[in-house]
């Protein structure tokens, strides 16, 4: 199949798919278009796929496909779109940056290409006296290169694996399912060699886009995932600007038919009020079912936490209150078109954070709240929260106790440009 019906075809798909299955044919698009080395393009995709036109992803396309977007958005300069989700693999408390995301990934991946799958055996250089037409000449050249990698050695397995790839035809079955490739485009980069220059890349090129998987493992590669942001595989890609934009017009067309199917199944009111207590001086935004991974997140456990007057996790956060908080209550507003409005006149506290939303919504403290889900579009937002002093009953002003109003307005992500500390009590 090629390009342009395999990116027709997800468009299709998509169109017929539910809100909640969208992450994967979406993230295939985005591999279609990556491998174009289109920025703004690719941009219009994640916007979808990380945007409030779809619900936030809880499941990974495939074994590498958030670490294959951090990888481009990296490359390309688009900052950290997924922040690292979805995620697979055992639950984890702090999210690393993208910067250190790529860097892990790319250990991670140079392990994987260097791993030989073949034997435990040590490689030998005894593939020189076997006959190329032979499968076990490339498995034995591939182990020599693999070893050699893996030993340091980078500038000779290089130079035995460029030898390997020139020697090998554009339709030639590949020992390692294309891993050469991506290692190839590494080592090139660390060994000082321009990859582009190599003639078998232009022979070769057409595999990245064919096998998917490789063209995710070598988006995990930085040095890869640059040459591939800057176009190192447009004329393979098979894809026109034409041919592009048809496809995503046509996506761009059946997100907005859901969107409207959503607010139909959901009216946003224009406010939504809640009472909280607060005890442990904590007001709690968070899923309304809880994952095994965010139970396991503990608040107010970093350095750092308290001073910023906020404990912040992908999809929950622990607001701090003013001290002496009885109860605040709060009031929700959903405006992510608007224009911010931060003024800090009257107020006694405030933060501004960023905040992925899948599903339901709830506000608690430590010792529980008030249950009744919150209707927010499933997205990515920068949440403004501020307090604003109200009078205390009788009860809770013989206690010693304060009563607030906690304004929460829910702006589209990045434009408050969270997390930020706006002001906290002394």
């Amino acid at each position: 199949m090629t390009a342009k019906k395999e990116l027709a075809r997800a468009a299709a798909e998509i169109a017929k798919t539910p809100p909640h299955k969208l992450h994967p044919p979406l993230f295939r698009v985005f591999l279609l278009v990556a491998a174009t080395g289109d920025v703004p393009r690719v941009k219009r995709v994640l916007g979808w796929m990380y945007g409030a036109r779809t619900p936030a992803p809880e499941k990974v396309a495939s074994a590498l496909s958030t670490q294959a977007i951090d990888g481009f958005c990296a490359a390309a300069g688009l900052g950290d779109v997924t922040r690292g989700l979805p995620y697979f693999g055992p639950p984890r408390g702090e999210v690393p940056s993208l910067a250190a995301r790529v860097a892990a990934n790319a250990a991670m991946i140079h392990e994987r290409v260097t791993c030989d799958a073949f034997d435990h055996a040590p490689p030998t250089d005894r593939w020189r006296k076997t006959s190329p037409k032979e499968r076990a000449h490339w498995i034995e050249r591939w182990r020599w290169v693999q070893c050699l990698a893996r030993e340091g050695a980078e500038r000779e397995a290089f130079a035995q694996l460029d030898a390997y790839l020139e020697a090998l035809g554009p339709r030639d079955p590949l020992v390692g399912s294309g891993d050469e490739l991506a290692l190839a485009m590494e080592l090139a980069h660390r060994s000082g060699a321009d990859a582009l220059a190599r003639p078998w890349l232009e022979k070769h090129a057409r595999r990245f886009v064919e096998e998917r998987f490789l063209l995710e493992t070598a988006l995990c590669f930085p040095a890869v995932a640059a040459r591939i942001a800057k176009g190192a595989l447009r004329d393979a890609s098979g894809l026109s600007p034409a041919d592009v934009d048809a496809a995503l017009g046509s996506i761009d067309a059946a997100l907005g038919e859901t969107k409207a199917t959503t607010k139909a199944s959901a009216k946003i009111p224009k406010i939504q009020k809640r009472r909280v207590s607060c005890s442990y001086s904590q007001v709690h935004l968070e899923p309304a079912a809880l994952s095994k991974a965010e139970k396991a997140q503990v608040y107010f456990q970093k350095r750092g936490d308290a001073k910023a007057g906020m404990s912040l996790f992908e999809t929950m956060v622990a607001i701090a209150t003013p001290s002496e908080t009885d109860y605040v209550d709060v009031e929700v507003v959903i405006a992510p078109a608007a224009k911010p409005e931060t003024s800090l006149a009257g107020v006694a506290q405030a933060v501004a954070f960023p905040i992925v939303v899948r599903g339901a919504l709830v506000l608690r403290s430590v010792a529980g709240g008030d249950e009744e889900p919150l209707v927010v579009p499933a997205g990515s937002y920068d949440v403004l929260a501020r307090f604003f002093p109200k009078k205390a009953p009788r009860a809770s002003a013989e206690a010693g106790l304060r009563i607030f109003k906690l304004a929460l307005v829910f702006h589209a992500k990045g434009a408050l440009k969270a997390p930020r500390t706006l002001e906290l009590e002394a």
